[in-house]
């Protein structure tokens, strides 16, 4: 089988980031600003910096922490019919984009700051879609109190959608808690080790730091069989080199130490190799999201990941602002048909908008109505022998004729998009529609959406079960 998909790194350009890397962890270390899993590294082969200051990796560390690191990942879903095992290799899974601090109204440009009503519909309307296939929370629920914020987010999730939900933790006391709540729905933490419903996004802190939050809150994840998300958020010329390859390389040590972190606080943790590491705005020290190098730094995070066998979540997923000039879907498809040839499991960023600092409910649904349209140019393609078809060559290279034969009249529904999905086709089909129609559409969807969604996807016993465990934390 063969997938349409970006790379650019040669197999001796892949090796010479990943050695430079080592150097990095040998030699320059991590700074882990936690005692207790500076001791925890220590204990498991790894030595301190000659000030002391930092937590040096060997390469014999890296390597045993890649020997342990599953190669396949289940991230499970409440209902069972929601399921991601990853890597698949016939598809990209997408999820919503996250965690934005206001919400904008695109027709009118009116903007909010989220509450948690706010985030509850964006949830059902997540869940609502079918084209997304695991759930961020595109915003914060910014009314509740910062220790109760995380909890009270997952609450809502988990009361709202059937899929697998991707957030993380702040510090250790979350985590235990968030997994506490998980475990109500899965009757345990036995069970849900087995069945992780929700996965957890715990960040290095560029360049090479592991703040103390969120680090003791990714070992209490790993012992608790949650998968942790290693996302590396590198900006090029601010907080990494500002060359790709210097990037890539520093993008590559702190997943790889990340890594570490992981198999040391629980052997065979479930871990997923993972970037949103992007170009920064040297002009205005800003992140850019859409510069044209982004899509090539997160190219290089995948296929640095495939290298170790891992699984990868390096794709972003959206076409922001840009939906204020779409008539139908598929005049946002040159965009992201880009960002889906990205090498990777996992992708998110529907619904986001402004370099990802809101977001929007018919932003949301624009993006899954295109995505829904991209993931066929992404698609698996057999190149077996009935596929290249020898005969059918040899025959029409003597009677001149393709369309009257068999492979061609048997195949052409499931090759052509054209024919299974002609709304795909990028142009000269169909008649244009005024700019901005598409937003209008996606407006009328999301209230009919909205509309049909029962208050709670979950029973009453594990509703109220949940209810009290949240009130029980104030």
């Amino acid at each position: 089988m063969a997938r349409c998909k970006l790379q650019f790194l040669t197999g001796d350009e892949i090796r010479r980031i990943h050695e430079t890397s080592i150097r990095v962890l040998e030699q320059v270390g991590v700074a882990i600003e936690s005692s207790s899993v500076s001791r925890l590294l220590l204990e498991n082969g790894c030595t301190r910096s000659k000030d002391g200051e930092r937590v040096i990796i060997p390469e014999s560390v890296v390597k045993s922490g890649l020997a342990r690191a599953p190669k396949s990942v289940l991230l499970a879903s409440p209902d069972g019919r929601h399921d991601i095992r990853i890597p698949d290799h016939e598809r990209l899974f997408v999820a919503s984009g996250g965690e934005g601090v206001y919400i904008k109204d695109m027709l009118t440009g009116e903007t909010w700051t989220p509450r948690s009503e706010d985030l509850t519909m964006l949830v059902q309307l997540a869940d609502s879609l079918t084209q997304v296939d695991f759930v961020w929370f595109l915003v914060g629920a910014q009314d509740q109190p910062a220790h109760l914020k995380g909890l009270s987010e997952m609450k809502t999730g988990f009361s709202n959608t059937v899929k697998h939900i991707q957030s993380g933790a702040a510090n250790a006391a979350e985590a235990r808690n968030v997994v506490k709540l998980a475990s109500i729905l899965t009757d345990g933490q036995e069970k849900l080790a087995k069945r992780p419903i929700f996965s957890a996004v715990q960040c290095p802190i560029s360049p090479l730091i592991f703040e103390t939050g969120l680090v003791e809150a990714q070992v209490e994840l790993a012992r608790a069989g949650i998968p942790v998300v290693s996302m590396s958020a590198a900006v090029a010329g601010l907080t990494a080199p500002v060359t790709i390859a210097g990037m890539l390389t520093q993008i590559n040590a702190e997943n790889l130490a990340s890594l570490v972190v992981t198999q040391c606080a629980m052997k065979g943790a479930p871990w997923i190799y993972s970037s949103d590491s992007v170009m920064g705005d040297l002009k205005t020290g800003s992140i850019d999201y859409g510069a044209l190098e982004s899509n090539i730094a997160r190219t290089g995070a995948g296929q640095m990941g495939r290298f170790y066998g891992l699984p990868t979540m390096v794709a972003g997923i959206g076409l922001e602002s840009g939906s204020l000039l779409l008539g139908r879907p598929r005049d946002g498809l040159s965009t992201m048909i880009n960002q889906a040839l990205v090498p990777s499991d996992l992708g998110s960023g529907l619904g986001g908008i402004d370099q990802a600092a809101g977001a929007s409910f018919e932003q949301l649904v624009v993006d899954a109505w295109v995505w829904d349209l991209a993931k066929e140019f992404i698609r698996n393609f057999s190149v077996g022998d009935l596929d290249i078809s020898y005969d059918t060559i040899r025959d029409a290279g003597l009677d001149g004729n393709f369309l009257g034969k068999r492979h061609t009249i048997t195949r052409f529904k499931q090759e052509l998009v054209a024919v299974s999905k002609p709304e795909a086709v990028i142009s000269g089909r169909g008649e244009s529609e005024p700019r901005g129609q598409l937003l209008k559409k996606a407006k009328d969807e999301v209230r009919r959406l909205l509309g049909a969604r029962p208050d709670s996807v979950v029973g009453r016993e594990e509703q109220a079960a949940m209810d009290d465990f949240f009130d029980s934390q104030k």
